[in-house]
Parts: structure tokens; C-alpha cells; sequence
């Protein structure tokens, strides 16, 4: 699984234009968990294609104001000179989930294709200076539905319902997803098992006492997570030996401040009751495998996950599925499982009252598991936001296997020149530890592999 030949065509790319002169746009869709690195391998090749000191433009529909704060956005578009593309190409990125991104790339129609923002979001005025010199930020505009070419999934296809649909290419792998277990803010466990996680799934809730041993540690946990669309749930599912088509009973937010939760919710039928109750979403429901029924709903978002994930609930009324009250207002746990990007975001909101990250089978990623207030042990390192040495080796000698290999798919059938010196830029790019963050790791950084997702680690 080493990218050797895509490396060598990196350097190549940073050279010289080799397609043909015809402006292009490509449509990128997928992983939500991946798109922080996805958009920093996107911003290198209009950096490395922008030799000639012209600018590239930018715009998304992130609330942000710059840097690279655009890398939680959900939609956004680049418009300049790539490199290996001659002409103005347009990349335009819809993260709509792993494998609502494989169904975007397969001939079916339900539901609709993603979106994608117009050309005209990039309307701003531009240096000639060239580089990064203008984006639009927090860009709301109608946006349209268009043919997806590129995917990035946190599972293979092989193990989602299009499994029988043919996808390029063979060996999609770019590089090692990491994940971790996370109890909301205020949560005094620190590990989840494979087996508390499960019974979480199936039930909905479990006392503390399966998290702590302790008899009269009464408080109930619930579980919380990601809709069905997601690769992350996949991987959840998979990892622990659950089955990624069985159903779940799982938990969401209605209503909570900036900084509490105040009522949750087993998901019902569709997302929404018939009578919707404040905060409940459409986005919510079931919708791959046809099991649309009460509890197999979850979060559409894991940057909406991870926000709920950073808030304490001491006062948290339960709500069944119909909309009816279980409990009156009690004190609870959420756990989920969330990428190290969402896990990053959920522990360092708020700081002092963020989310915990906990083990997983007793292993866990401890310096980013670190709450940090200041610059973190290192000094370059701000509240532990990238995985130190110690915490990698973890992954990388398999004894944490919180893990998937990402994987980065284009349509069956494409041939042109300027959609595949994209997709050979990126994927080099993404074998380069700088443009991964705390998204992953590296391919040729792995030392350990699996064969298929939820599958035996070992070198």
C-alpha cells in the first residue's frame, strides 16, 4: 500500500503543467472526518501551481475569519492554477459523509447528489502577488446538485451497500484515519472497551457502573453518534464487531446552551416528530440500509457531534423517540466515538469544561488526550493539537486500533487528464505528514496494516 509512484509524481506535479490546456472543475465529496486534510492537500496544489504569481481564490460556508480555519467547512471552492493542470481549474468540495461519498459516485439517485457552491462564490477581489490572498468567507448561497468524481471514504466500499458497483481504483488507499472513544465534558471515566461500547449500541444506555465497577455509580451513560451515511459510524461498527448494517439505539441533542446540555433524545423515525420538537433534524435519519426506525438515526455532522460532545450535562431531560418525556432532568454521560480532528475540537472547546478523550481498550493517545491551556509541553504545540511521537507509534505499532485506512475513490469511467493529475496530487500529497494534521497518519508511516475495515492489526 505504498505510494512510491505517487510521490515521484508529486515532485513532477510541482515542476511542470502536464495536462491539457482545458479548464476543468471537479467535484470532491465524502468523509466529513477527513476533509481538514483533504482541503490542506487541495491548498497545496494551488499553492504549488501558482509559480507565476497569480492568485488562487477560495470561498466556503464556515463561519471563520481566515487562516486555516476554512478546514471545517462543509462546502467550499477553489478557482486558480493547479499544479500538473494547465489553465484555471475549479475544485469544488461537498463533505457529505464517507458513504453518502461512495453512493455519489455510483449510478443511483436516492438520495439526492451532493451540493456544491457556483463559481460565483468566488466573486472577491484578488492581489497580484499571487498565493492565498483572497477567499469569501462564511459563504451562504443557494447551491446546486452536480455529478461528484472524486470521494473520500473512511471505509472501503466493500463493506457499504454499493459494494457491487464498480469504483476506481483498485487500491484507493491515501493514508490512516485515526479515531478515539470521547465522554462529554464533566464524564469522570477515561476508557471504553469494545464491549461497553456494544452494550451502549444495543440498549441505548448502561449505568456508570459498567464504566467504573463501582456498584453505586448509578448515573446513566447514553450513546451518542453518527447517522448511517457516516464513515464513521462504519468504522465504529466494524471496529468492535457490532455489524455495520445492524441497528443502533443512539442519542442526539435538542436543545443545550453554549455550554450545557439541556434535553437529548433516542433519534426518531425520519429525525423529525411528526409535531417536530425544537432542534431536531431531518439530516438526523437512517437512510442506507432501509432500517429507518427509532434509535438508528445520529448526528448528520461530526463537527455538530463534537460541539454537543464539549458541554456538561448535569440537568439533561431524556426524551423518548415518540417525544414524549422519559426522565425527568438528571444528571448524564454521552460517549461517542470521534475523530481525532472532532475529538480535538470537543476537548479543547471551552477548555476547562471540554470533552474527555478517552482510551479505547485500555489504550489511549495521551499527550492528545492532554487538556492543555497553554502552548502544550513542546511549546509549538497549543493545547496538544497534533499527535506527538509517543501517541503515533501507538498507531503505528498496532496497539491502538481506533483506525481505518482512508480511502479516495474516483468515478468509474474517467479518463480525462484533468481530473486524474488532480486525484494524483492530492493522494501524493496526503502521503505527506505535514498536510495530515491530526486527521491520520501517513501511509508509509504505518508499520502495521489491516486487510479490511474492523480487521486483524498486525505488521
Amino acid at each position: 500500500m505504498k505510494l512510491t509512484k505517487h510521490l515521484a509524481g508529486f515532485s513532477a506535479f510541482a515542476l511542470a503543467a502536464t495536462a491539457s490546456a482545458n479548464a476543468a472543475t471537479i467535484n470532491i465529496t465524502g468523509a466529513t472526518a477527513f476533509r481538514a486534510a483533504t482541503l490542506t492537500a487541495i491548498k497545496a496544489g494551488y499553492l504549488a501551481g501558482n509559480t507565476s504569481g497569480a492568485s488562487f481564490q477560495f470561498a466556503h460556508d464556515k463561519a471563520a475569519t481566515g487562516g486555516t480555519t476554512y478546514n471545517g467547512a462543509t462546502r467550499a471552492i477553489f478557482i486558480g492554477n493547479f499544479a500538473g493542470v494547465e489553465g484555471s481549474t475549479t475544485i469544488r468540495c461537498c463533505f457529505s459523509g464517507s458513504v453518502e461519498g461512495i453512493r455519489a459516485l455510483v449510478p443511483v439517485t436516492d438520495p439526492l447528489p451532493p451540493t456544491y457552491l457556483p463559481e460565483s462564490a468566488c466573486t472577491v477581489a484578488v492581489s497580484a502577488t499571487g498565493g492565498e490572498t483572497a477567499y469569501a468567507k462564511n459563504y451562504a448561497v443557494g447551491a446546486a446538485t452536480a455529478t461528484s468524481h472524486i470521494a473520500f471514504s473512511d471505509v472501503q466500499a466493500a463493506i457499504t451497500p454499493y459494494a457491487s458497483y464498480a469504483i476506481q481504483p483498485a487500491d484507493a488507499t491515501a493514508g490512516a484515519i485515526v479515531f478515539t472513544m470521547v465522554a462529554n465534558a464533566g464524564a469522570t471515566f477515561t476508557n471504553v472497551t469494545a464491549q461497553q461500547w456494544k452494550a451502549l449500541l444495543t440498549k441505548g444506555y448502561q449505568p456508570l457502573s459498567l464504566f467504573t465497577g463501582v456498584a453505586t455509580d448509578v448515573t446513566k451513560v447514553y450513546a451518542t453518534g453518527r447517522n448511517d451515511g457516516s464513515g464513521t459510524r462504519f468504522s465504529y461498527l466494524s471496529e468492535v464487531g457490532y455489524g455495520v448494517a445492524n441497528t443502533v439505539n443512539q442519542y442526539v441533542t435538542n436543545t443545550s446552551t453554549s455550554g450545557a446540555l439541556s434535553q437529548i433524545q433516542l433519534v426518531p423515525k425520519g429525525g423529525v416528530n411528526a409535531t417536530p420538537l425544537t432542534g431536531q433534524s431531518a439530516g438526523n435519519a437512517s437512510t442506507v440500509w432501509g432500517n429507518d426506525i427509532d434509535g438508528n438515526g445520529g448526528y448528520s455532522s461530526g463537527s455538530a457531534l463534537a460541539g454537543d460532545m464539549a458541554k456538561t450535562s448535569t440537568a439533561v431531560q431524556i426524551m423518548r423517540a415518540n417525544g414524549t418525556p422519559a426522565t425527568a432532568s438528571a444528571n448524564i454521560n454521552l460517549v461517542t466515538w470521534l475523530s481525532l480532528n472532532d475529538a480535538v475540537v470537543a476537548r479543547t472547546t471551552g477548555l476547562a469544561t471540554g470533552a474527555v478523550i478517552c482510551g479505547y481498550n485500555g489504550v489511549r493517545l495521551e499527550d492528545i488526550a492532554a487538556h492543555n491551556t497553554g502552548t502544550g509541553a513542546s511549546g509549538a504545540n497549543p493545547n496538544n493539537t497534533i499527535m506527538s511521537a509517543a501517541d503515533k507509534a501507538k498507531v503505528t505499532n498496532g496497539a491502538y486500533t481506533a483506525w481505518n485506512w482512508e480511502q479516495m475513490y474516483y468515478r468509474d469511467g474517467i479518463t480525462d487528464t484533468e481530473t486524474l493529475a488532480v486525484y494524483d496530487y492530492i493522494k501524493a500529497a496526503l502521503a505527506l505528514p505535514a498536510n495530515l494534521a491530526t486527521a491520520g497518519i501517513a501511509i508509509n508511516d504505518m508499520i502495521v496494516g489491516r486487510a479490511t475495515d474492523g480487521g486483524i492489526v498486525a505488521p
